[in-house]
């Protein structure tokens, strides 16, 4: 065999190995995209992680739990992911429709929605810029005024339980994650994201004025 010959064959021995791989990979994205519908083996998992918790009355799903219910060969990873697809499983389903998200696993989707979401919100730049072109001038009148809404905000506040809850794990928030977080939420309660910037712009305005004052 010629070395252009053995090249040929090479190149035909690798090519094939790619086709191979990439209907390989379309059949781990099939399959992922099954695991996380209703059916599938995330969400029944994340489902039954729910389940457990409510019957047991606790939030922390133990080893000792995870050995009663017959899941502690499931490593903690998959189980936090499957709880986190429940949790927020409608924010997910409108999010990979709307994208046509393929992936394989669950980390990947949550960097995906990550990246998807904060490419919405405006840069700090433009943030600072739109703060100092309408900087109003603090007055007893608006001094007031802002102490009422703080106080109407505080008498709210109560009524808002669960916000923040995207991250399963405790860990210390990113400002990513916590932009993540508020759309998740503006999805949520149908909330349009231009809504949800200007309401962010005018609380950072506010903000500023009060520091300046």
């Amino acid at each position: 065999m010629t070395k252009i010959e053995n090249k040929k064959s090479q190149i035909s021995s690798l090519q094939n190995e790619g086709t191979a791989l990439t209907k390989a990979f379309k059949s781990q994205v099939r399959a992922f995209a099954k695991s996380i519908k209703a059916d599938g083996f995330d969400y029944r998992l994340g489902t039954l992680i729910k389940q457990i918790k409510e019957t047991e009355k606790t939030t922390v799903l133990t080893k000792q739990l995870k050995k009663k219910y017959n899941i502690s060969s499931i490593d903690r990873r998959r189980t936090s992911e499957a709880e986190w697809l429940v949790e927020h499983s409608e924010t997910v389903s409108t999010f990979v429709n709307k994208t046509k998200f393929s992936g394989t696993n669950i980390g990947s989707l949550q960097n995906a929605m990550r990246k998807h979401y904060k490419d919405t919100l405006p840069s700090q730049e433009q943030v600072d810029k739109s703060a100092k072109a309408d900087k109003p001038k603090t007055d007893a009148k608006a001094s007031k005024t802002v102490s009422k809404e703080t106080e109407t905000t505080d008498d709210k506040s109560s009524e808002v339980s669960h916000i923040g809850q995207f991250q399963v794990s405790k860990k210390k928030l990113t400002a990513d994650d916590i932009a993540l977080e508020m759309l998740v939420q503006a999805d949520t309660h149908q909330v349009p994201h231009k809504e949800l910037i200007t309401a962010l712009i005018e609380q950072i305005k506010m903000l500023t004025n009060e520091e300046v004052a």
